[in-house]
């Protein structure tokens, strides 16, 4: 057994997550050796372990119970073995947790490392027989996988002690799981002192078991000093769970699986082994589990659930539930469920004080921590009638961020004097009545219809906007400005629920007792109510139906936001409209019964101003023709119809998606005026898994499409010609088409297009000749293709940014005058043929990453890559270069250079210690004897060194 003390540098993430460790293990060699013992060796220390024991492998894909339990995991550990190829699953495990950056820790048992980096030895094989049965393109994910967790460095085991390695690696795991904290907020004030009397109230140094309930309205920081706290006591718990957003868990898929979450959370190894079958029955297992061990459980935003269920009596009999020691914290906005049998002690989370809401207004008015003096009179007056609340100080702030008269801010206070005893959504109201009317009509859109869809990408919303005719950007920016909308990591669409809430309220209102009435429609209830009582009206602009049989809403229904507001505003009419929500509930139970749901065309006859319509799992009946003329975006997921042509869209649609869908045509039945002018209007056409497709038709009356999207079309086989005619196509992704064979040659007319996807489309052995006339092209990505050469004008597109052509096994050259793509930023040859690099290249001044890692035929690489005086990625890992031109020590910018594995290369050059902003140097499993004297005394910048021989 051999431990090497590096591994990984990924990053831990800063989210207490489900799991501590995902064990990825082949099961017919490990599970019971050193996989079994791992486990026990862990879970013996408190670390929390996902195990796969349940087969939850089945089918087709990576199972969502897998995929959950890789991303819940802070880390993995990947143990590789000899048959761990010939298993899918195992790779696609490893693919994804490289995917999303997860520290990994590798095990090579009885492999080698290397081996597993270049996928020969007993890997070999299996890859080939991969590479057979699910193509290039899939397999390269995993290729990529194993050369990454092949070159970190890891534990060896051969015949040796076994127990040792189990033991070093343990230790290695609680050193890197040191109790990662959650994320509480950018900025935060007046929390020092409540976080003080609350660790004082909880006083983990007592053996007794304290619950502790903090009640206060909503938006006055009751989640952000449950998160504090969370963070300063998870270190002195083994076993410790965050929930976020409890009712909602609840409401939505049940108590029984909030209390499996809960469970899962505190003791994963027994996750599988809780099964009740009614929430009473699960009462009495959680009952069993807490009294076994110590905890500590944050339990946030609990409530009621229909209205006369206390969650809290349903998850919990009482104090002397818990082992000795345990320590629960419960946030709710309503004091009532916290009952005296159950929590020791309640703290009211107050407003702000009037300094630190001072600071919290400045902050996002100003950015800065006090206002500018001439605007400290005013802002003590917004802080006194705001009421100290964080999130009415944030988005009022931002509010006024970029009002910087004072006559503007004077305008501003005098809408709050306005509001009588200010509730906090009448203060986020005022916000929401400062946009223009467009930016009203999209915060609507968002809040009723977009926030809570599975799939919630801002950039798709601002396409959905844009085909409504506004100005769709713009109005993005002044909502996050203000903030009310945030676009989080990854691109997603976030909203604050108490926004969320005011922005529904403003709908409900429209049509207290009569949905059809209102603007838009989200709750099924609603929607079934409007719909099969053919109640809608000419007011309806936006319907979500989804009721496709595995998905589960997350959007938050009409009665409970109706319940809420009779709760703060009980009124007449208030009462009235939560009345009006509580009688459609049989509405409700009829959708949950059904898989499918069966409506006929007319009823949207009455419908006359509907623009935005998902219609998921539904299936129509009759004339497609009566959908309403107004309709700008439909969303038709699993759509039944075999074919949906132009002459069926209502004339002003702009965005269609029929991914996953039966279609077999779409395009044109036959050629009229109609059919012509409303094809003009679409924008955006989504056919992504529609797995009939055998044809792109002729598209050439859609002058206004700007995306089509056609990924996963398995029986795709052509492209009609004119697609090369769509002058405003600007993105074209036509990603693991692996029946595709051919691309049309005449693409002319492809002047404004941006992004060209064609990698997976494994048959596709050449692009058209004059791909340069792709004036805007940004992007190429031709991974895992058969292109055998690439097309001399190609030098014509000089707004090319990245070229992908990772696993083009057949590419042995590049075009001459390559380095005349001036913009180009990323060049990808990972595992390609290529022979040899054009010395051309030396005119890319904008390259950033040049990537040639295991491009095995590449001998050299030309000296004029000194003058690539913006290069900040160098990977030549596993190439067959044989020497490093001194010229490389100009690199100035260089971060990242990766050499290891090239094993004809026997010396560094000289000039490597000029690399002063190198970051990472990797020259493991190099036959070099010895570097150049003094080389890292010019290497100031290095924090990551890989040397082993």
């Amino acid at each position: 057994m051999e431990e090497i003390e590096q591994a990984t540098k990924t990053s831990l993430p800063s989210l207490r997550l489900n799991y501590d460790v995902f064990l990825s293990f082949r099961g017919e060699d490990t599970r019971e050796n050193i996989t079994k013992n791992l486990y026990d060796a862990l879970y013996s220390k408190g670390v929390r372990v996902f195990r796969d024991t349940n087969g939850l492998t089945q089918g087709d894909e990576i199972a969502p119970g897998l995929m959950d339990a890789i991303n819940d995991s802070a880390a993995a550990i990947a143990i590789i073995s000899p048959n761990y190829a010939s298993s899918r699953w195992c790779l696609e495990e490893l693919a994804t947790i490289c995917e999303l950056s997860k520290l990994v820790l590798p095990v090579f048992y009885r492999v080698d490392p290397s081996d597993v980096r270049r996928q020969r030895g007993p890997f070999l094989r299996d890859f080939a027989s991969l590479e057979g049965r699910f193509g290039v393109e899939k397999v390269v994910r995993w290729r990529n996988a194993m050369e990454r967790v092949g070159g970190i460095s890891g534990w060896v085991y051969y015949n040796r002690e076994e127990s040792q390695l189990i033991q070093n690696l343990v230790k290695r795991v609680l050193q890197e799981l040191s109790n990662s904290p959650i994320f509480v907020a950018p900025f935060v004030v007046g929390i020092d002192y409540r976080l003080e009397e609350l660790i004082r109230q909880l006083d983990v140094k007592h053996n007794g078991v304290k619950i502790i309930g903090l009640h206060g309205i909503g938006g006055v920081g009751k989640t952000t000093l449950s998160k504090a706290v969370y963070n300063k006591l998870a270190s002195h718990f083994t076993h410790r769970t965050f929930i976020l957003n409890v009712k909602e868990i609840a409401a939505q898929q049940g108590i029984v699986s909030l209390q499996k979450k809960i469970i899962q959370g505190l003791f994963p190894s027994k996750v599988f082994s809780f099964s009740p079958s009614n929430a009473h029955e699960g009462r009495v297992k959680f009952g069993r589990f807490l009294q076994e061990k110590r905890v500590l459980l944050v339990l946030d935003d609990v409530d009621y659930v229909n209205d006369d269920v206390n969650i809290l009596k349903a998850l919990i009999g009482g104090k002397n539930w818990f082992f000795e020691g345990s320590r629960v914290v419960i946030s709710t906005r309503n004091r009532g469920i916290l009952l005296n049998d159950i929590v020791n002690e309640t703290i009211e989370v107050r407003e702000l004080g009037d300094t630190d809401s001072l600071k919290l207004l400045s902050y996002h008015a100003f950015r800065r921590h006090e206002p500018f003096p001439a605007f400290v009179n005013i802002s003590k007056q917004i802080v006194s009638i705001t009421g100290g609340l964080p999130l009415a100080l944030e988005v009022f702030g931002s509010f006024l961020f970029d009002k910087r008269s004072e006559e503007e801010w004077i305008d501003a206070l005098e809408k709050l004097k306005q509001i009588r005893s200010p509730r906090l959504q009448d203060i986020l109201k005022i916000s929401y009545d400062g946009l223009d009317d467009e930016e009203k009509c999209i915060f609507l859109d968002v809040a009723c219809l977009f926030l809570d869809q599975l799939e919630k990408k801002a950039e798709d919303i601002i396409d959905v906007m844009k085909g409504c005719g506004f100005r769709a950007r713009v109005a993005f920016d002044t909502l996050t400005a203000r903030s009310l909308i945030k676009v989080i990591d990854g691109g997603d669409l976030w909203m604050h629920d108490q926004i969320r809430d005011m922005g529904r309220q403003i709908v409900i209102q429209q049509g207290i007792s009569d949905p059809g009435n209102r603007s838009r429609l989200w709750d099924v209830a609603d929607v079934l109510s409007v719909l099969q009582g053919r109640k809608g009206t000419q007011n309806i602009q936006g319907i979500i139906l989804d009721l496709y049989q595995n998905s589960s809403s997350k959007i938050k229904s009409a009665k409970a936001i109706t319940r809420e507001h009779f709760q703060q505003v009980p009124t007449f009419t208030s009462a009235l409209a939560y009345i009006k929500e509580l009688c459609k509930e049989q509405f409700q139970n009829d959708a949950k019964e059904t898989n499918e749901l069966v409506l006929n065309s007319e009823v949207f006859d009455p419908i006359v101003n509907l623009r935005l319509l998902q219609f998921d799992n539904v299936k129509l009946e009759g004339n497609l023709g009566k959908l309403p003329s107004s309709l700008k975006w439909l969303h038709w997921k699993r759509c039944t119809l075999s074919s949906f042509y132009s002459n069926d869209y209502p004339s002003e649609l702009t965005i269609l998606d029929l991914s996953e869908s039966q279609i077999e045509r779409v395009g044109s039945r036959e050629w009229t005026w109609n059919c012509k002018k409303v094809a003009n209007k679409l924008i955006v056409m989504n056919l992504s898994d529609c797995h009939k497709i055998t044809v792109i038709p002729d598209l050439s009356t859609h002058k206004a499409l700007e995306k089509l999207i056609a990924e996963r079309c398995s029986a795709l086989q052509r492209i009609h010609r004119t697609i090369g005619n769509l002058n405003t196509l600007r993105h074209l992704n036509l990603r693991d088409c692996r029946n595709l064979v051919e691309f049309p040659g005449e693409v002319s007319g492809l002047k404004n297009l941006e992004k060209l996807i064609l990698s997976g489309c494994s048959r596709l052995k050449q692009l058209p000749e004059d791909i340069g006339k792709m004036k805007s092209l940004q992007e190429l990505l031709l991974d895992g293709t058969a292109i055998e050469k690439l097309p001399e004008s190609i030098f014509r597109l000089t707004k090319l940014e990245k070229l992908s052509l990772i696993q083009c096994h057949s590419l042995k050259q590049l075009p001459r005058f390559i380095g005349k793509l001036s913009a180009l930023k990323e060049l990808s040859l990972n595992g390609s043929a290529v022979e040899e690099i054009p010395d051309s290249i030396e005119h890319l001044q904008n390259l950033h990453t040049l990537n040639l890692i295991r491009c095995e035929s590449l001998s050299a690489i030309p000296s004029c890559v000194g003058n690539l005086k913006s290069l900040v990625n160098l990977w030549l890992y596993g190439s067959a270069i044989k020497m490093m031109p001194e010229s490389i020590g100009s690199l100035y910018y260089l971060r990242s250079l990766s050499l290891g594995n090239s094993q004809h290369l026997n010396a560094l050059p000289v000039s490597i210690k000029g690399l002063s902003s190198l970051v990472e140097l990797q020259i493991e499993k190099v036959p070099i004897i010895s570097l150049p004297d003094h080389v890292f005394g010019g290497l100031k910048s290095l924090k990551n060194l890989e040397i082993r021989n």
